[in-house]
């Protein structure tokens, strides 16, 4: 392994970066390039195979800084890189054209290409951009081994969307699943390897185990640029301007069809729609997006693009009318509310009617079914970036998928079981060149409220990793999955449910003086109101025979987590002394303190229980206090074990 002084051979990063005319993306590439190098070195040993995480934000550049670092690593004397999309082949395309073009430096291989794949090649880095496929990974995991190639080196392998694809699905039925045998199988192939899984949405990797070998020894996350429009900005707690409600039945009204051509949501949406396409065109712009995500079912895709053109064609017979021309003036003064130098009305009028009367509009159904050329090199290829376009589609709207320019969004699809992972993988409008004044959302208020709940969840997941939290903790309301359960080893899951006591049942005598000092005068209290801060300061006194019976620094970092999810939220605390029950009494609760703590549904509920610990009833001989604790009814608290 030839391992290289970073500080003193920089060629290929400074190539890489001078392909970037962003001054605020150079500064986060570089400083992310360095840090995780760092954190590479920190974690390192030789003839060893290491997952690491690199975390980022949907849409926010994730592949600029995957290939800021690779350059980086480059210059250190790594030689062989492979680059993993998912099993899409626009994406696949597309990633091999973005690293074809950006590392101009490097060898650059398609997954068709082994032959190309030789010791004289090793020259230059040299980075093979694959799908994960089985059939091109079994074909170059032998490619691997029978050449022998990486033997000697490093092998470095980029798995982006790693929670996608590459993880165990059989991991409940004690088998592997393909794609992931064939990745751990080229991780082998060389005597060290650097695995880095790269994802927006972190929770099925964050829940493998140890055992599993893909659970990250370190998560990184890059900031995204200032410029940035993320959850906090379209998914505040409260709803902002940019945020349209919409009928939650407005899905069933297109879906049934009836004597309503288009309900009043998406009516409204394709307005705003057409205003910021006469926005752009008066400032000398072609180019602006609209995305429809109605259901995951191809046939309501079809639905849906009937009612959008039947409905646009409604309009370029109806623009003298005094409804039209009312609908539209509403829709500019919603826009104009954050937008104050919109252009005046009547020339957003005329525009938006040229526009109708010249068809500009495009309908584009992007889904598995569509018959819709994505071929770069075709002239007749789908280009986001060319035209006034509306797309309806579903899952195919979701990972992977890039929108520039787009405006306005109108969205109802629901599940009665969401994932976190998949719905926050929709959040499509993220972005950076989005015009944030005059974007629009369009959204009945249930969904709002699981996108805002799953920006929450982010945040405090993101803030864990700052704070370099090993045993990350990942807190959703019931009603919301973190991931799909097929990836999850139930057997290791550790699950802290919301509304369950949970309790010391094998407690030691430990502190029993200084917790005495700071609760005994509440015992005459039926229960007190209390920081959070305070109900940790009590749990890190308790102590207990096993970690296993009851785990401590887990139930501190839940209440970490709601207050960061909830900075005010309510704590209740429950004293009583002078207890004299058995030893293996169950919770010890009383049917009185027991009725108490379940009538906070919606606060931390920590009884402390001081008992005489005589011997008689199978204790010690001496005082303890056992400690019971409660989290609010609607909250699960999920990570791994091992």
């Amino acid at each position: 392994m030839c391992i290289r002084d970073s500080a003193s051979i920089i060629m290929f990063f400074n190539n890489y970066i001078s392909t970037i005319d962003n001054p605020e993306l150079v500064l986060s590439i570089k400083e992310t390039s360095k840090s995780f190098s760092s954190k590479i070195s920190e974690h390192f040993t030789i003839n060893q195979q290491l997952n690491a995480l690199l975390l980022g934000n949907v849409q926010s550049g994730k592949t600029a800084q995957m290939l800021g670092i690779i350059s980086a690593m480059a210059d250190s004397g790594y030689k062989i890189f492979v680059l993993l999309t998912t099993d899409n082949v626009d994406l696949h395309r597309q990633t091999y054209n973005r690293v074809k073009n950006s590392l101009q430096t490097f060898n650059v291989l398609n997954e068709r290409e082994e032959s190309l794949l030789t010791p004289a090649c090793l020259i230059k880095p040299t980075i093979i951009v694959l799908k994960k496929n089985s059939r091109v990974l079994s074909r170059w995991k032998n490619h691997f081994l029978n050449t022998e190639i990486c033997k000697g080196l490093m092998l470095v392998i980029f798995d982006d969307e790693a929670d996608a694809a590459s993880l165990n699905t059989l991991v409940n039925k004690s088998k592997v699943s393909s794609i992931n045998k064939r990745l751990a199988e080229i991780k082998h192939t060389a005597a060290n390897t650097i695995y880095i899984e790269v994802t927006a949405t972190p929770q099925a990797v964050l829940l493998q185990t140890q055992l599993s070998g893909w659970k990250p020894a370190f998560v990184y996350y890059f900031r995204p640029g200032s410029d940035y429009l993320g959850g906090n900005y379209f998914y505040p707690r409260t709803k902002s301007l940019t945020t349209i409600f919409t009928n939650n039945f407005e899905l069933d009204e297109v879906k049934n069809g009836g004597d309503v051509i288009c309900p009043v949501g998406l009516s409204r949406s394709i307005l705003s729609f057409l205003i910021n396409c006469a926005h752009k065109k008066l400032n000398g712009f072609s180019n602006c997006n609209f995305m429809i995500h109605p259901s995951i079912k191809i046939s309501i895709h079809n639905q849906f693009v009937e009612t959008v053109q039947d409905h646009l064609t409604l309009l370029q017979k109806s623009t003298d009318d005094a409804a039209f021309l009312s609908n539209l003036k509403d829709e500019w003064c919603d826009l104009q509310q954050t937008k104050p130098d919109l252009e005046p009305f009547e020339d957003i009028r005329d525009t938006v009617i040229e526009l109708l009367d010249n068809t500009n509009i495009s309908i584009i159904p992007l889904n598995s079914k569509s018959f819709v050329c994505r071929d770069s090199s075709n002239p007749d290829a789908l280009d986001l970036s060319k035209g006034f376009n509306i797309v309806i589609g579903g899952n195919t709207l979701g990972r992977g998928i890039t929108f520039p320019n787009l405006q306005t969004v109108y969205y109802c699809r629901s599940s009665k079981s969401p994932q976190a992972d998949t719905y926050w993988q929709h959040s499509r409008i993220f972005g950076y060149d989005r015009e944030k004044q005059l974007v629009r959302i369009f959204i009945p208020q249930q969904l709002y409220t699981l996108f805002s709940e799953l920006n929450t969840s982010n945040e405090i997941l993101i803030k864990q990793v700052e704070a370099n939290i090993n045993d990350i903790q990942l807190i959703y309301p019931s009603k919301i999955l973190p991931t799909r359960k097929n990836v999850v080893d139930n057997e290791y899951l550790n699950l802290v449910q919301g509304g369950v006591n949970m309790f010391a049942s094998a407690p030691i005598p430990a502190n029993v003086e200084t917790i005495n000092r700071m609760i005994e005068t509440y015992s005459e209290h039926r229960f007190i109101d209390c920081e959070s801060d305070f109900i940790i300061s009590l749990l890190n006194l308790v102590k207990s025979e096993t970690v296993e019976d009851f785990n401590v620094q887990k139930y501190i970092a839940c209440v970490e987590g709601l207050k960061k999810r909830k900075p005010l939220i309510k704590c209740k605390l429950i004293v009583r002394v002078n207890r004299d029950i058995a030893r293996n009494t169950g919770t010890l609760l009383s049917p009185n303190d027991r009725t108490l703590g379940d009538s906070f549904k919606d606060d931390i509920v920590l009884t402390m229980y001081r008992i005489n610990g005589t011997k008689e009833k199978g204790w010690s001989g001496v005082p303890l206090w056992i400690p019971n604790i409660k989290f609010p009814d609607n909250f699960y608290f999920y990570d791994m074990e091992v």
